[in-house]
C-alpha cells in the first residue's frame, strides 16, 4: 500500500499550505489588532492542524502492520 503513503504525504503538505493561507487570511480580516488576541490565536491555530494530520497519518498506516495477537 505504498500509494497511501504518497497520497497521505501530498495531502498533508497541500492541506497544511491551504490551512496556513486560511489562518493568515482569517487573522488579517477578522482578528483585532491586539497583542492578546494574537497571543491566543496564533498558537491555537498552529496547533489545530495536528488533528487532521494525525488522522491522515493513521489512514496511511492502515493495513500495513499485521494485527498483534492479544490486542
Amino acid at each position: 500500500m505504498r500509494w497511501r503513503t504518497a497520497l497521505g504525504g501530498l495531502t498533508i503538505i497541500s492541506g497544511l499550505i491551504a490551512y496556513i493561507a486560511a489562518a493568515v487570511t482569517f487573522a488579517n480580516h477578522y482578528l483585532p489588532e491586539h497583542w492578546l488576541a494574537e497571543l491566543i490565536f496564533y498558537p491555537l491555530a498552529g496547533f489545530l492542524w495536528v488533528f487532521p494530520a494525525i488522522w491522515i497519518i493513521g489512514w496511511t498506516k492502515k493495513d500495513k502492520e499485521p494485527p498483534t495477537p492479544g490486542r
